[in-house]
């Protein structure tokens, strides 16, 4: 599973979603990576998918959601049966 996360400087909220993405990928065995929309990597995947919003996850090249989720939430998109 390909999980980007996208993020800016400017974010207030990006530095606690970056925390809560890499326990995530420490938890599982998920391909992570932030990417900032200001560098070319994450513009081109904004434009791509038409994001407006940081922070904005992608999975597998699919917006599956923007904000903060908590761990728990986070878990879940990347193994929807963990409870």
């Amino acid at each position: 599973m390909e999980v980007r996360l996208l993020v800016s400087k400017w974010c207030p909220v990006c530095p606690q979603a970056e925390e809560v993405w890499a326990e995530v990928a420490k938890r599982k065995p998920i391909d992570y990576q932030v990417l900032d929309i200001a560098e070319p990597p994450g513009r081109a995947l904004v434009a791509g998918l038409r994001i407006r919003t940081v922070p904005a996850l992608v999975v597998d090249g699919k917006l599956v959601s923007v904000g903060l989720q908590s761990l728990g939430d986070a878990l879940k998109i990347v193994d929807p049966q963990a409870a």
